[in-house]
């Protein structure tokens, strides 16, 4: 019987270097049903921004990734630009975007500094909890204003992140393992590594077990986070210029975690 061959890396790593090692295994977050999810996640966030600003048409989802909420906008009739920090996640997502028929343009930026986006848009979007990346108020902040600069007037910000809140208290040590039927058979699972009792820092660990002729594999992806109540969050928000911040459970949101919503300033 063949044994476990491992490829851990346990340092910590910068977010582009988190995701650009996940990008080929990020469909594995979903156990291999992210097409479901980029349709079940298209749909709530169209019915989410038709409710809020009804004739919105161009997006950006600055957060990107491999193009999860981008695809699944397109494909509902949005003019959709996305862009990510991650080099591989792009790749990734303009070869999906393909496959899935979507027309979606892609860019490379960091969404602390979104200069080099050209034009505004009616929807600026970061989901699947991307900006607890940013370790600290003053990246928060400046993350939010730069998104504010790519809304046209009363323009629509639609961010999701991890119900922190209720996180803060229980501090899961992990999450149950998914398991992928493949072929090749996989089990995914992901450690949530708290820097301290006390602490809202943490490392979420990523270990993937792949099946092979000669016995397992072990992949390990890690990636570091702050955990931001929605307090604090609606306050950085408001700081950053937003006007009727609000919250929406993942159950009212018909979506897989709480979602913000907030408006940029009419008269900006």
């Amino acid at each position: 019987m063949g044994g476990v061959r491992a490829a851990c890396d346990t340092r910590r790593v910068s977010a582009t270097e988190f995701y650009d090692g996940l990008a080929p295994d990020y469909h594995l977050v979903y156990a291999d049903r992210w097409d479901e999810a980029v349709e079940g996640q298209g749909a709530a966030l169209d019915r989410l921004i038709r409710d809020a600003r009804p004739h919105a048409r161009d997006v950006l989802d600055c957060s990107c990734g491999i193009g999860t909420q981008a695809i699944g906008l397109a494909r509902r009739g949005y003019r959709v630009h996305g862009t990510d920090v991650s080099e591989r996640s792009i790749e990734r997502a303009r070869a999906e975007a393909r496959r899935l028929g979507a027309d979606v343009s892609f860019g490379i930026t960091d969404f602390r500094d979104l200069g080099s986006v050209s034009g505004d848009f009616d929807v600026v979007l970061s989901c699947d909890n991307a900006l607890p990346h940013l370790l600290d108020d003053a990246g928060l902040a400046k993350a939010l204003r730069a998104m504010g600069t790519k809304l046209r007037p009363g323009g629509l910000l639609v961010v999701s992140i991890r119900d922190y809140d209720q996180a803060l208290v229980d501090r899961p040590a992990t999450a149950p393992p998914l398991l992928v039927a493949g072929p090749p058979r996989r089990i995914v699972v992901r450690f949530h590594d708290w820097d301290g009792p006390d602490s809202p820092l943490y490392t979420v660990r990523f270990f993937i077990l792949t099946e092979a002729e000669t016995g397992w594999t072990l992949a390990h992806h890690s990636g570091r986070y702050r955990a931001i109540t929605r307090a604090d969050f609606t306050r950085a928000a408001e700081a950053a210029g937003f006007t009727d911040v609000a919250w929406l459970s993942g159950e009212q949101a018909g979506f897989h975690q709480p979602v913000m919503t907030a408006r940029a300033r009419p008269d900006r």
